[in-house]
């Protein structure tokens, strides 16, 4: 038989692991993060981390009725990345509908982007 002391410890041990992780779930967060990096090289993050390049096309999905997109840009120049428009060394996030958006991309070798929202 355990100790109170050890149960005790296990027990607010599985108190803050359930918090924690309860919290990560459902902290809200966009539901696709763009980083431009110095040189002006795009990543896409989704929103349990995954990581990618940025593609020619960029599919936005996500839950409920709207879609939140971060762009951070931290490199030394203004990016345009389709109907995403960013300062150097800034952060913005988009809420966006849903449709087929195209423009020019500068963090993109083909300079154009597809973004489609879903």
């Amino acid at each position: 038989m355990a100790s109170p002391r050890i149960t005790q410890t296990l027990t607010l041990t599985g108190l803050v692991v359930t918090i924690a992780a309860a919290t990560w779930l459902l902290w809200p967060r966009p539901d696709l993060t763009i980083e431009v990096d110095r040189g002006g090289v795009a990543t896409v993050i989704s929103p349990y981390g995954r990581r990618t390049p940025l593609s020619d096309t960029l599919w936005v999905g996500g839950r409920g009725g709207r879609r939140t997109v971060r762009v951070v840009n931290r490199d030394s120049v203004h990016h345009q990345l389709a109907l995403f428009a960013v300062d150097a060394g800034a952060t913005r996030e988009y809420v966006v509908p849903p449709g087929t958006f195209g423009g020019v991309c500068s963090a993109h070798p083909r300079n154009r982007l597809t973004v489609v929202v879903r």
